[in-house]
């Protein structure tokens, strides 16, 4: 299970230094002292039943709080997987043919573009998924959600079993790195089509070694707003705004 999260944690080095960090009600971002952020889904349980194995600190290298991303405290891995993105996430990193999405309010149509692009006459298991009630209901193609909170039409996340199997690609955002259902979801996925779609993706092609096609990331042109967004609960277009969308090819 962990050979994916160890192989995204070694591409962060110790160079990079950590200025902030917030976990907050609904965003978790770490913003390095170069000024780039990066950005994860806050995922919270009722009860804590795991500490953190390394207190985070501001000061700190990003692989020192990237190496959090293996914690079964999901605070602790949320803050591991914001650093990862906040070292990949940034436009010196890019290869030559990454496709740039337009940004600003435009990030906000950026779902339902991508599935107009890659769900149509297909079957698809997202797990974890980005998105707006009303954006599911005019994606084209079957698309079978899976989350381990369910809401509207989501399966609960031990269907994926059955789910994947049966279908044509699996499409999954950063919280399945932070919640653990990545790893055993891509091995389900061998030989299918496997894609990672998010603002929370690291944008790194690692993912490649693991039988992922492409990537979909979030990088941020606005890290004092982002930052500030974070702190205050700020909702899922809010946050598309700082920033704009890339996708990398594996």
């Amino acid at each position: 299970m962990w050979t994916l999260y160890d192989r995204l944690i070694s591409t962060v080095d110790d160079i990079v230094k950590i200025k902030d960090f917030v976990v907050g009600p609904q965003w978790t971002a770490v913003i390095t002292e170069d000024d780039c952020v990066g950005l994860a889904w806050t995922v919270s349980e009722k009860f804590r039943r795991f500490e953190f194995d390394v207190k985070p600190e501001a000061g700190m290298s990003a692989a020192e709080i990237a190496a959090g991303i293996k914690s079964w405290n999901y605070h602790e891995s949320a803050l591991g997987l914001a650093a990862i993105n906040a070292f990949h996430n940034r436009a010196e990193n890019l290869p030559s043919d990454a496709e740039i999405i337009p940004g600003g309010r435009r990030s906000q149509s950026a779902f339902i573009k991508f599935c107009e692009k890659n769900t149509k006459n297909k079957r698809s298991v997202m797990i974890e998924p980005h998105y707006l009630r009303e954006e599911l209901s005019s994606a084209p193609g079957v698309i079978d959600i899976v989350r381990k909170e369910p809401t509207y039409r989501d399966y609960l996340y031990q269907a994926y079993e059955e789910l994947i199997p049966k279908a044509d690609q699996l499409i999954l955002s950063g919280i399945t790195l932070v919640d653990k259902l990545g790893s055993p979801a891509l091995r389900l996925a061998e030989n299918k089509t496997s894609v990672f779609w998010g603002p929370d993706v690291p944008l790194t092609s690692a993912f490649g070694e693991f039988g992922v096609s492409q990537v979909t990331g979030f990088i941020v042109d606005d890290p004092e707003k982002c930052m500030w967004l974070a702190k205050s609960s700020a909702v899922r277009d809010d946050m598309l705004n700082t920033g704009h969308f890339v996708t990398v090819i594996l």
